[in-house]
């Protein structure tokens, strides 16, 4: 099945600014989970799709060059075009699992969404 992705970019620009960073965070947990269990050879490409597509959006939406974005941005992009050589190796595959987690967490705090929730 291939994504709609017109409308998860509709649905993503409704949203507020820290829940896009929210969303963002939530995606690429999902692609460090699929690496984890089995690296998904059609999911993965999907996902990492996904997460170029929010940043690609947050950085048109924001008014200064977020440099986190940029960098994270260019490891997305690395990861697409290198995907068949990281499936076939489980230890690349690790590290990209690894690094997105480190970047969820990242985007996360960067959200506020952490901070602003009822204890």
């Amino acid at each position: 099945m291939i994504p709609n992705w017109s409308a998860i970019e509709a649905s993503f620009l409704n949203q507020p600014h820290p829940q896009q960073l929210g969303e963002l965070a939530a995606s690429l947990a999902r692609l460090k989970s699929w690496c984890q269990k089995n690296a998904s050879r059609e999911l993965v490409p999907v996902l990492l799709s996904e997460n170029l597509l929010y940043v690609n959006l947050l950085q048109q939406k924001s008014q200064s060059n977020h440099t986190e974005l940029t960098q994270l941005q260019n490891l997305l992009e690395d990861w697409q075009q290198n995907w068949v050589n990281i499936y076939d190796n489980p230890t690349k595959t690790a590290s990209l699992a690894a690094a997105a987690a480190t970047w969820s967490e990242r985007v996360l705090k960067m959200s506020g969404l952490l901070s602003t929730a009822v204890m």
